[in-house]
Order: structure tokens, then sequence, then C-alpha cells
């Protein structure tokens, strides 16, 4: 029943892969990576597992969950921008594990003009949230898959849109290589229901393909991945020069060391500003007991610089 149930999504979803002009996409927001865990490896942990966050990377990277889990993330984000996750994860006996994500962005306050360009001395607000549930299981030894189910919804001043979106994923635990993963994830396939000003525009759809791997004799996991494939290129090498990669180093029971580099990212960069380290990222992570701190840094030049927290704990039975 779960392969016929997982050949229909993927079907289904097949059919929006080129639909989007990301041009012309609404609610950017959801291609912020909110997770400080997965940012400071330059997002390119697609096959991240047993994380609750996974729900906003890869929703089947769920499926490796056993216990309750919870997370809470805040994002400093760009030009006094601020945002976060709150998520929560349980396993129920034959049915898999659900999963539930709250997202948002908040991007301050601004003064309001008339048509000539005067202020009026009025100010005004804009935000974004998402809510999120998701599903993931495994349908066999080696195989588990994720769909989310979201709502998104917008506001600035008094205009408002939201739209419905559906995600999936899949990770495949390779039979002949030990601690090897690949993964597939397709986000946010959807379209407005309710417009600003009756604009009809699509979501910023994006296909990723990822992979990691812990190697054997050393107390690292690098993962690679390649992102929005499903957006037009000029050529096959430029579309496989939107790679990120990055490591996870486990330098003691309590603490981890996180490193990325997102390459699409560097060059949008450096044709901004001659810098080498634009699209740099790093962090930590701090396991006490059953809860791990985690910190990321970005850098993004004369941009900014973006700083990302975050708690994630579990509740044993």
């Amino acid at each position: 029943m779960k392969k016929y149930l997982l050949v229909t999504v993927i079907f289904i979803l097949s059919r929006f892969v080129y639909a989007a002009d990301p041009l012309t996409s609404s609610f950017d927001f959801l291609r912020v990576d909110f997770n400080p865990r997965t940012a400071a490896m330059g997002n390119a942990f697609t096959t991240l597992r047993g994380d609750v966050a996974s729900i906003a990377v890869n929703p089947a990277g769920m499926a490796y969950s056993t216990d309750k889990h919870y997370s809470f993330n805040y994002t400093n984000y760009l030009l006094d921008v601020n945002g976060g996750m709150a998520a929560y994860s349980q396993k129920f006996e034959n049915i898999g594990i659900l999963s539930a994500a709250i997202i948002y962005i908040d991007y301050g306050d601004f003064k309001e003009t008339n048509t000539s360009a005067v202020e009026t001395g009025a100010t005004f607000g804009a935000n974004d949230i998402a809510l999120m549930v998701g599903w993931a299981d495994k349908f066999e030894k080696n195989f588990s898959y994720g769909v989310n189910v979201k709502y998104v919804f917008s506001k600035i001043q008094d205009y408002t849109a939201s739209a419905f979106a559906l995600d999936f994923g899949l990770i495949w635990e390779a039979s002949f290589e030990k601690d090897l993963f690949f993964a597939f994830s397709l986000q946010n396939v959807g379209s407005n229901v309710e417009y600003y000003d009756k604009v009809k525009e699509d979501l910023p759809l994006s296909m990723r393909l990822g992979a990691s791997k812990i190697l054997e004799h050393l107390p690292l996991e690098i993962s690679a991945s390649i992102t929005d494939l499903n957006l037009d290129a000029d050529s096959f090498a430029d579309r496989l020069s939107r790679f990120s990669v990055g490591g996870e180093f486990r330098l003691s029971e309590t603490l981890r060391l996180r490193l990325g580099y997102d390459n699409r990212l560097h060059r949008d960069l450096k044709a901004i500003e001659e810098n080498e380290f634009g699209g740099l990222s790093g962090g930590l992570g701090i396991y006490i007991g059953d809860f791990r701190f985690d910190y990321s840094y970005s850098n993004y030049n004369l941009i900014g610089n973006t700083h990302r927290f975050g708690i994630r704990g579990s509740i044993n039975p």
C-alpha cells in the first residue's frame, strides 16, 4: 500500500516540476534555511536524518526519528530582518512519524509614503508565516520518504496573500557502502489561493539532490547538494554549479564543529563585491544530556552576516 501511495505522490508532484518561474515566484522566505545545523553546513545537508528540523529540509529525514523531539530556532537575518522556526515530531506505531512546524519571518517597520514618495508620518509592517504538518516512514529497509502539507500566509500593511503547498522527500541508505546516503527533495509545490491585489504568482519551487557519507576512520560526515535543478540553465555545467558542500566533525561526545560552502551564493555575492569569503558558513553544536544547542554564522559580504541559534531536545517516555 505504501508503494502505491508513494508512486501516486511522485506522479502528482512531477506535474509541477517545471511550472514555476523564479522571476515571478512569491513567498520567497520559503527558501531561507532557519536551521543553524544545516545552515552551518552550507545548506548541503539534504540527507539530514532523525532531526526534527528536517521537516523543513527533507521530510524523509523524519523517518529516522524514534523519540518525541522538539526544536526552537531563531535567525537574526539580513537588514534587521528576524525569523525562526518551532517544530515537534512523534512516532506512532503502524502510522509512522508525524511532525508539525511553524516558520515565521518579520521584516520590521517601514515608513509609509504617498504616490509622490512623500512620507506621511505613518509606518507599516510586513511578515510571513508558514504552518506545516508532515508524515514520514520507511517502506523498504533502506528507503524512507516524507510528505509535508503547509499553509503559507503573508501580510504587507493591509494587503494579504496565502497559499497551500506540498513538500516531498526521499532518502536511500546505500546497500553497497556503509553509512552512505542519497537524498531527493521537492519543495513548495503549489500556488496562491489569495493574492496581493489579485496578482497570481507561483511559489518558489525547488528540486534538490544530495548525498552524504560518514567516514569510517574519521569522525566526520561530509555532505554535498545541488539545488534548484528545476530551474533553467545555460548549460549542464551551469546547473551543476549550484552546489554546496559541508561537513560535521564530531570532536567529542558533547561538541560538533560544522563548516560549509555555497557556491551559487558565492558567485552571486562576488558579482556585487570582489570578496573570496562570501558563501562560507560555520557553526557549533553542543550536546548536554537530551539537549543540543546550535549556532551558525553565514557570510554575505557587504550585505551583512547572519546568525542562527537553536535548541533541540527529546522527551523520552
